[in-house]
């Protein structure tokens, strides 16, 4: 498995909040005078399921098929750097527009998982990723409300 640097950053911004929560909750005991329920939700089987999830995938494409076709034929009359450099430039644009494609099926999810939580009195939701062991899994009903169904 490839560890790239958001992983690695969202992985240990996770630890940090769950090891924050845990020693709050530790130190007020009954104090907070409600109980702590842990969910999870697996958020690729979301993104999955999301409607829209196929349209973006066909932006994308385009956008890409568009941008690399570009960047060849400008690419014919540069030096090994300069294509190094549009290939480098090509590659952020095309992070960038599928952070903004996806990013709005997750906005969606992440609205869809408030929903869920609050309905069934669930305090915290977690990625699927993070949890080894316990917690409510919360995806069934995510994919349900983000479908509508």
């Amino acid at each position: 498995m490839r560890w790239n640097a958001k992983a690695v950053g969202i992985t240990a911004a996770v630890i940090v909040v769950v090891a924050a929560i845990g020693f709050v909750v530790a130190r007020s005991g009954p104090a907070l005078g409600q109980s702590l329920t842990i969910g999870y939700v697996d958020m690729a089987r979301a993104i999955e399921a999301h409607p829209r999830k196929a349209s973006a995938e066909a932006a994308l494409k385009d956008y890409a098929q568009a941008q690399i076709a570009d960047a060849q034929q400008r690419m014919k009359a540069m030096t090994p750097p300069q294509r190094e450099e549009v290939q480098r430039q090509v590659n952020q644009q095309l992070l960038k527009k599928r952070q903004e494609l996806i990013g709005g099926l997750e906005k969606d999810i992440r609205a869809a998982i408030e929903k869920v939580a609050k309905g069934q009195g669930i305090t915290i939701v977690l990625s699927r990723e993070v949890v080894l062991y316990g917690g409510v899994d919360l995806t069934d009903q995510v994919v349900k409300t983000i479908s509508g169904k």
